[in-house]
């Protein structure tokens, strides 16, 4: 029996797994159909799940991939930016010779006719649904915590509150990469614009698409730049704030419900 190397091609930042296949191909259905509803059919994924795999994606990279696009004959879609393009042919050169590798590899272990254990390093998935990439540009300690402010994309600034020998543990400075995470029922929704409630972080954005659930909807806003993030409702939150695509309204989290990453 051959023995063969297989494996998968992950573009990352660092040590974090950004990109890959599946969000790859994701991609490329965008681009063909024009649709994000229509891409999402193709790959035989949820709506929902290919608006999660888009938002993620906007929201790591340094620029946006996927955009939207209003008015003209269709009344709108979905498209690759030049960015996201660019992205997309890069991964398709990476991939060719990362295919080519493997080929290699597999010939040169046959060769040799070893019986080797190959190790498959573990990937770990995060289950918060805001995973936002920022750089630090303050740090407050206290006698026990420290506060972490970071700058987002867009200039948006999230204060996030670790103990000091969490800090000193991931060897966090000013000016370090990090990943602000945080769960979408963190988030506190308001369409009052003067509305005081007392927490670290505040953010204005505009009210994207709103995903129904049978208990729990989930609120997608879009703030200045770019960046998006998720809220989780009940039902009579929802009614009761009457939330609308189109809408401002404020998002406020409270700094230690945030948690905080390095790549």
């Amino acid at each position: 029996m051959r023995n063969a190397v297989e494996g998968r091609l992950w573009l990352g930042k660092e040590r974090r797994a950004f990109l890959g296949h599946g969000r790859m191909e994701l991609l490329k259905k965008i681009d063909e159909t024009g649709s994000i509803s229509k891409a999402a059919k193709a790959m035989k994924m949820s709506y929902k799940a290919a608006w999660d795999a888009v938002d993620t994606m906007n929201n790591l990279a340094e620029k946006p991939l996927v955009e939207r696009v209003t008015g003209g004959k269709g009344g709108g879609g979905t498209r690759l930016t030049a960015y996201g393009r660019e992205v997309v042919e890069t991964f398709r050169v990476l991939e060719e010779e990362h295919e080519r590798f493997l080929r290699n590899l597999s010939q040169r272990i046959n060769a040799k006719d070893g019986h080797l254990r190959l190790l498959k390093s573990m990937s770990m998935r995060i289950s918060a649904r805001n995973q936002l990439a920022g750089e630090v540009i303050r740090i407050k300690r206290g006698a026990v915590n420290a506060e972490v402010t970071l700058r987002l994309k867009g200039g948006h600034p999230l204060t996030a509150t670790i103990t000091n020998e969490s800090l000193d543990e991931l060897d966090i400075s000013t000016g370090s990469r990090v990943y602000a995470l945080f769960k979408a029922n963190a988030l506190i929704l308001s369409t009052e614009t003067n509305v005081k409630l007392g927490v670290e972080n505040r953010f204005e954005g505009v009210v994207e698409r709103i995903e129904k659930g049978s208990v729990n909807h989930e609120v997608v806003l879009e703030l200045e730049g770019g960046t998006r993030l998720c809220a989780q409702l009940g039902t009579s939150a929802l009614r009761m704030l009457g939330l609308k695509a189109g809408m401002k309204v404020n998002a406020f989290c409270k700094a230690n419900h945030i948690m905080i990453g390095i790549y």
